[in-house]
């Protein structure tokens, strides 16, 4: 990219797709955070495939969640592969607690989790619809540290005998950044374990 009249090469990782771009980590040019860049060439490489994809940005824009810097990336060619649209889904399975359309609140159970959207099982005796705005709290496994998210109801299905809600994050706060990272780290650790024999 040209920044401050100089060419200059930056690395960032795709965390999610983010309205009609994608969110990635924090731009940086030494102690200098990026504000804006109206245009810049940008090379997308697929982690699992190593395919190359090389493109131009209609604009680099940093954005703030909760104290916590990101950018976001939009272009036209940005959002065409479905590849980088996908956000993997961790594994959680903790009690929550749900408010519902800022009237009532029911427990739940966070299912899994990624870094655009959340499923949660609910008791039989509660109900929830399609379209439901939700403020979520659950604590992280083994500490107490609450976990807030805001999310909207967009599908309903079973899971098991369970009533299951399928949510979109409302927003992106860096303790949830954190702890998506943190899943997936447990997640890959797992992948590498060698069974003897």
């Amino acid at each position: 990219m040209v920044h401050n009249d100089a060419e200059c090469s930056v690395k960032t990782r795709v965390l999610t797709a983010y309205g009609d771009g994608i969110l990635v980590t924090p731009i940086t040019f030494g102690d200098q955070i990026l504000d804006y860049c109206s245009h810049a060439k940008i090379e997308y490489k697929n982690p699992s495939t190593g395919h190359v994809h090389i493109f131009e940005s209609d604009s680099i824009a940093r954005t703030d969640f909760n104290g916590t810097d990101f950018h976001v990336i939009r272009g036209k060619e940005i959002l065409l592969s479905s590849r980088m649209r996908k956000a993997e889904r961790y594994m959680v399975q903790v009690m929550g607690q749900a408010v519902v359309n800022k009237r009532k609140t029911i427990n739940v159970i966070v299912n899994d989790i990624s870094m655009r959207g959340i499923s949660l099982l609910i008791g039989k005796d509660q109900t929830i619809n399609t379209g439901d705005e939700l403020e979520l709290s659950f604590f992280k496994t083994g500490v107490m540290k609450r976990i807030n998210v805001k999310c909207k109801v967009v599908r309903l299905f079973k899971v098991g005998e369970y009533n299951a809600a399928g949510c979109v994050l409302s927003g992106i706060s860096s303790d949830l950044t954190l702890f998506v990272a943190e899943k997936k780290r447990e997640y890959n650790s797992k992948l590498n374990i060698k069974v003897a024999g």
